[in-house]
């Protein structure tokens, strides 16, 4: 084998590589039957989560567990319709705000290294915008795909300010 031929093995070789690596790198967007991986089912401005971040709820005990929460006035039958075995529930929760007029909602979802990449639009109020007087704790309910993946990452795209 000449230098050359060698030189153009290699190259081949390296370049197939590195087309591999891109190719394997792109984020999955769907689930492998077609299905998204990610769907709004419900949201409010009353969750009971007083803390901004997510809840994973796993199965329908999970869900009981939120009947118990103060001030919650999300539904739960959205939640409970929810198949554990193919789909979990996310909480994406902005935590305790002064005021009305908070809301999240989901944009999009894709799974990079391993990763559930939830994107999440949240909503603020204009200043000098008319709003309840009332402590809220908005958040939005999400199905997600139950496989492929072993952690959340939920990303707020710009607000509305």
């Amino acid at each position: 084998m000449t230098l050359l031929s060698r030189f153009l093995s290699f190259t081949v070789a390296g370049a197939s590589l590195m087309i591999t690596g891109c190719a394997t790198s792109q984020p999955q967007m769907q689930t492998d039957d077609g299905a998204p991986l990610a769907r709004q089912i419900s949201q409010s401005s009353h969750c009971g989560l007083t803390a901004p971040g997510h809840l994973l709820l796993k199965s329908a005990a999970d869900v009981g567990r939120l009947e118990g929460l103060q001030g919650r006035t999300l539904p739960l039958a959205p939640l409970r319709a929810v198949d554990f075995d193919r789909e979990h529930v996310v909480l994406a929760s902005l935590g305790q705000k002064p005021t009305g007029g908070y809301s999240a909602t989901l944009v999009s979802a894709a799974i990079r290294d391993d990763v559930l990449e939830l994107s999440v639009r949240i909503r603020e109020p204009q200043p000098g915008m008319m709003v309840s007087q009332a402590l809220t704790t908005p958040c939005a309910a999400i199905a997600v795909a139950a496989t492929g993946w072993s952690d959340i990452r939920i990303t707020p795209e710009q607000n509305n300010r």
